[in-house]
């Protein structure tokens, strides 16, 4: 089981770009980007990937909770990576997906979310190093 890591809310790159915002100009447009991005699989893909890779520490807060649901962060955060889409408008366009959409867009979180695990678990993982010199006293 990974170690639950933490980082001040402001270290966060989700925080920093604007995920949390509230900004009624240019919602409908925002949620219309959600819905194109979490529709797109390839798409979605390429943006949940990017977000683990260049959102190392919000990734790393968000995805080591066992209490957070690692697919909803994946997908708010890749559609705020994408095109500024806030977090409360991917939720709004999550419901304009059909139910194919929602479990569609779902694996592909999973499959992310199982690449990045096993990237930080070897990363993180002690290291331990053999000698291959016989080091028996004499």
């Amino acid at each position: 089981m990974m170690k639950q890591r933490f980082y001040h809310y402001t270290e966060w790159e989700d925080f920093q770009s604007g995920m949390y915002n509230e900004d009624k100009a240019g919602r409908e447009e925002r949620v219309r980007l959600a819905v194109q991005l979490l529709s797109s699989l390839g798409l979605c893909r390429e943006q949940m990937t990017r977000v683990t890779v260049e959102w190392p520490k919000a990734s790393e807060q968000n995805l080591t909770n066992p209490s957070i649901n690692h697919q909803a962060f994946l997908g708010q955060a890749a559609c705020a990576i994408w095109r500024g889409v806030h977090e409360d408008e991917t939720r709004e366009a999550w419901g304009r997906l059909t139910e194919f959409q929602r479990y569609a867009a779902n694996k592909v979180a999973d499959a992310v979310f199982e690449e990045w695990r096993e990237r930080y678990e070897r990363a993180t993982e002690p290291y331990w190093q053999l000698s291959i010199f016989d080091e028996e006293e004499t």
